[in-house]
């Protein structure tokens, strides 16, 4: 009796791992590897640019006094791309020449350059760049660190190219993320106008799938032949990332400890029940329902809207499969070809996982430490869900991305 039962149960397991992978080929997509297409710029600014009152509202006394306010722009990228950008300046900085004159008409305004280095975030999947205008923006922003964010391409209001395309490879990413670095360094010809300051120093900080876009980044950028001074480039950091092999390890990792978990991740991100499954949002996304660490119901239906928009499109996952990162590091190490480059400069590289991510698991975010160049010992882990930058334990990672960027 007791060989049938286990000789059922491998059989189940196997027909299980055989359709789940057969559902992964047909969607292309297992852990948020979507993009979506854009509304109209109207709706992208309604939803993305709060009020002071409501960022206050929702943050209590969470965020510093003074709160600088997001404000969401589109660029026009050296790659080609007509990019959605939001920012957050310091209070004593001016808003760039062309926002100001929009409004007021009136002369032309220098900023005032910042002691700090500029944050340039890029966000992960079923989301875009509005997902760090709710805390880490403006409680960074109010330290006096500059932020900016991306939307890439096909996600908020960044249009994927060509108009239609469903897929969108990774090398269009990379490209842009490369053109909107380059924007940020001024004194230069692709200058986006964000007034910064003169080749301000810049943190690049990417979370969940938009790690994996920044590890690409690097490999092209950063290798031992390439020299990127044009880019003051002064750390990087992942938060909860892809790591360097993709989902496919990860995934099935998750299938074999657990049917039901996986299945979740499966129906949640493959077939987009995240979207309209508030249970299974909050699972996957932001800790459960528990009151510490989830969201509003008010919060969740507005982010199921934007992961609604924000997954129209799925990431050329075909392609992708052929350069992952994992295919050009270190055999013995699991290191990154690059490392060495980045290892110059003024910031560690830094990983942080979470304790509570239903999402990328430990194996995950030891391997990326290990790309990174990172001991075990030398990764941070915070108590959050997957997405760190928002819900109610948002502190916790900013807190920790706080004390890694005063080391400069």
């Amino acid at each position: 009796m007791s060989s049938t039962r286990h000789f059922t149960q491998k059989h189940i397991a196997a027909s299980l791992t055989l359709a789940f992978l057969s559902l992964l080929h047909q969607n292309a997509t297992v852990m948020s590897f979507e993009v979506p297409f854009p509304p109209s710029p109207a709706e992208i600014r309604a939803s993305t640019v709060l009020s002071k009152n409501s960022l206050l509202a929702t943050s209590a006394a969470t965020l510093p006094p003074n709160l600088p306010l997001p404000v969401t722009q589109s660029v026009q990228l050296n790659s080609g791309t007509k990019a959605e950008v939001i920012y957050c300046l310091p209070p004593k900085q001016a808003l760039p020449t062309n926002f100001l004159s929009s409004f007021f008409g009136g002369n032309e305004q220098k900023s005032t350059q910042s002691n700090k280095p500029v944050l340039a975030f890029l966000h992960g999947s079923f989301h875009a760049s509005w997902c760090w205008s709710e805390y880490y923006m403006p409680f960074f922003a109010g330290l006096g660190y500059p932020c900016v964010a991306l939307s890439l391409q096909g996600t908020g209001g960044t249009p994927a190219i060509p108009e239609g395309v469903k897929k969108v490879k990774i090398a269009s990413h990379v490209a842009d993320l490369d053109s909107f670095l380059r924007g940020l360094s001024t004194p230069s010809k692709y200058d986006l106008g964000l007034n910064l300051g003169d080749n301000p120093q810049i943190v690049l900080i990417g979370h969940s799938f938009g790690g994996l876009t920044i590890m690409k980044w690097l490999e092209q950028y950063y290798s031992e032949s390439t020299d990127r001074m044009d880019i003051n480039l002064a750390g990087v950091g992942l938060l909860c990332s892809v790591p360097p092999s993709g989902n496919g390890p990860m995934t099935l990792r998750y299938l074999f400890r657990s049917l039901s978990d996986s299945w979740k991740i499966t129906v949640g991100f493959a077939m987009k029940k995240a979207i309209v499954d508030k249970a299974l949002c909050r699972e996957l996304f932001f800790g459960g329902d528990s009151p510490e660490s989830g969201i509003s119901d008010e919060d969740l239906e507005r982010y199921q809207a934007y992961f609604d928009r924000d997954t129209a499109a799925t990431i050329d996952l075909g392609d992708l499969a052929g350069k992952l990162p994992s295919k050009l590091v270190d055999r013995e190490t699991g290191n990154a070809l690059f490392l060495r480059n980045l290892q110059q400069l003024p910031l560690k590289p830094y990983v942080l996982g979470a304790s509570d991510d239903f999402i990328v698991d430990k194996e995950g975010v030891s391997e990326t430490g290990r790309y990174m160049g990172l001991d075990e010992q030398d990764i941070d882990i915070v108590d959050s869900p997957h997405d760190v930058m928002l819900g109610k334990k948002w502190r916790n990672g900013a807190n920790a991305i706080l004390q890694w960027i005063q080391g400069i």
